[in-house]
């Protein structure tokens, strides 16, 4: 049996240019740890930005050239009921930024209290789960009005460091996760350049936030 971590590789058409990473959302799941590879310094966005629905109402304006795009388009169909649905993955070098959507079956944390805890959550899954992760900062947040909770610190992928920012958005029955990583020495610019300006451009259309079948998950009450 595959030791189970808080990593998780994308499918085989994304190996090869990244090694998407997630921390551990409120109800778990398994990553595997695959070596990252070490290219060059991740570009900044000289093409800009283009709006791509990534699919179940979630808009976000992501990097063009020289960044690569994968996957990042309209989704009909929901995701798999028992395991996250990665929908996009931008990558330039060794800089990363990944897409995932969860169903949840029910809504999120809602209230200072019960973000908190789900904060904690987090932070304990990561450090339980992988010895080198260390925190830098974890935060309840807010994107496009949606309560959510973000994690900055720094981990070994493959024994190389890298800096991450993880962020967790709850709208609906569902959990959107937005990944992104690089070598320390580039985040704060690729960050400053290429995270942070998606994370703000991310909109959630107002039919999608609610609870829908679609979300549902045998077992789980709303």
């Amino acid at each position: 049996m595959r030791r189970r971590t808080w990593w998780r590789v994308g499918p085989a058409a994304v190996v090869v240019f990244c090694v998407v990473i997630l921390l551990v959302p409120l109800l778990g799941g398994g990553r595997e740890r695959t070596p990252a590879r070490e290219i060059v310094r991740p570009a900044p966005p000289s093409g800009g930005f283009i709006k791509k629905n990534v699919g179940l109402g979630t808009l976000m304006d992501l990097p063009r050239d020289p960044w690569s795009i994968r996957g990042c388009d309209d989704r009909g169909v929901p995701p798999d009921k028992a395991q996250p649905d990665l929908v996009c993955v931008v990558t330039s070098g060794p800089g990363v930024l990944s897409v995932w959507i969860y169903p949840r079956g029910r809504k999120g944390p809602r209230g200072e209290q019960a973000l908190d805890l789900a904060r904690r959550r987090l932070l304990s899954a990561a450090r339980q789960r992988d010895r080198s992760f260390r925190r830098i900062a974890a935060v309840v947040t807010r994107y496009d009005g949606l309560p959510a909770i973000q994690i900055r610190g720094t981990a070994k992928i493959g024994d190389r460091p890298r800096t991450i920012r993880s962020t967790h958005i709850f709208v609906g029955g569902r959990e959107i996760v937005v990944d992104a990583y690089a070598t320390n020495s580039s985040f704060r610019r690729v960050d400053q350049t290429v995270f942070r300006p998606v994370l703000r451009s991310l909109r959630i259309a107002d039919d999608w936030r609610v609870v829908r079948a679609q979300d549902e998950v045998p077992g789980q009450s709303r």
